[in-house]
């Protein structure tokens, strides 16, 4: 199989891989099953609403829109399932059998290992917050350098860990109230309706208000971000928000006289005339984590 190009060159200008084909098409689904159990979930949480009606009926009303639901949550459930194993075959291939053939498998290189991984929570996203709010408030001139990813992103991918099982759980006590309540009292079916309502909404405003913003209707990617739909992050995006991880990149490919400053400006000209089409892939360069 032919490995994925780590960064693209198209009409002189750089994509940065991002996401993998199979990470995307997780991400569509998750992200479909979401809208589709807001659609069929809200307009019974707030049922005396004016558009609470007329949405729930484009689903089928009372007789199709639970079936559409339910349907979207076992979906739901499923992806998460799958996205869990999928987590676990990651650490074995990428951390756990590359230690192995070194002969660093060890419980302290393991642990230390998957806890810097990039995806995971770090005092450098602390940090960037901090610089972030600082540039916001004119304290700086300077943007926090994003490594891989950013502290955004990361909690955009943690959040769903506990909503969803928050959501799942209460909403198969709801769904089987008749064989939760033969060994459970009755009030947790109410405080399961409580729970996953409250949550679902909450999980609505993040998506449509935080996350929306973030990777569609911001000034740097508006009307849509494409990188769920190529895996591919074009070089302006990657010089704003993943600076420190850009350098990195282009250092191993060997494009240090093409790397921009962080306003993005050209600093450094190379001479060389760029390429209508260029792939280029860093694998056999030291590697970027």
């Amino acid at each position: 199989m032919k490995k994925r190009p780590d960064i693209k060159i198209k009409n002189g200008k750089k994509y940065f891989f991002k996401f993998t084909p199979l990470q995307r098409a997780q991400h569509i689904t998750i992200a479909s099953c979401v809208i589709v159990l807001v659609l069929t979930g809200m307009p019974l949480k707030f049922h005396e609403a004016f558009w609470a009606q007329p949405i729930y009926a484009l689903f089928g009303g009372i007789k199709m829109a639970p079936v559409v639901h339910k349907i979207a949550g076992t979906v739901l459930l499923l992806l998460f399932v799958f996205h869990l194993a999928y987590v676990v075959y990651s650490i074995f291939a990428d951390l756990i059998i590359p230690l192995h053939k070194k002969k660093e498998l060890k419980l302290f290189t393991v642990v230390k290992t998957i806890v810097t991984h990039p995806i995971m929570p770090s005092w450098k996203d602390v940090r960037d917050i901090i610089d972030l709010l600082k540039y916001l408030l004119f304290m700086t001139n300077e943007r926090p350098a994003g490594d891989k990813f950013t502290w955004k992103e990361k909690f955009d991918y943690w959040a769903p860990f506990w909503g969803i099982v928050i959501m799942v759980s209460t909403g198969i006590i709801m769904w089987q109230k008749e064989l939760v309540t033969r060994f459970l009292p009755g009030e947790v079916i109410n405080l399961a309706l409580i729970a996953h309502s409250d949550e679902a909404l909450l999980a609505a405003l993040f998506l449509f208000i935080w996350h929306f913003y973030n990777v569609h209707f911001s000034t740097s990617v508006f009307p849509m971000g494409t990188v769920f739909l190529t895996g591919y992050l074009p070089e302006h995006l990657m010089v704003e928000e993943h600076y420190e991880y850009y350098q990195k990149v282009m250092k191993a490919a060997g494009l240090e006289d093409e790397i921009l400053a962080p306003d993005g400006a050209q600093r450094k000209t190379s001479g060389k005339a760029p390429q209508a089409t260029r792939e280029i892939s860093i694998a056999d360069l030291p590697r970027v984590s």
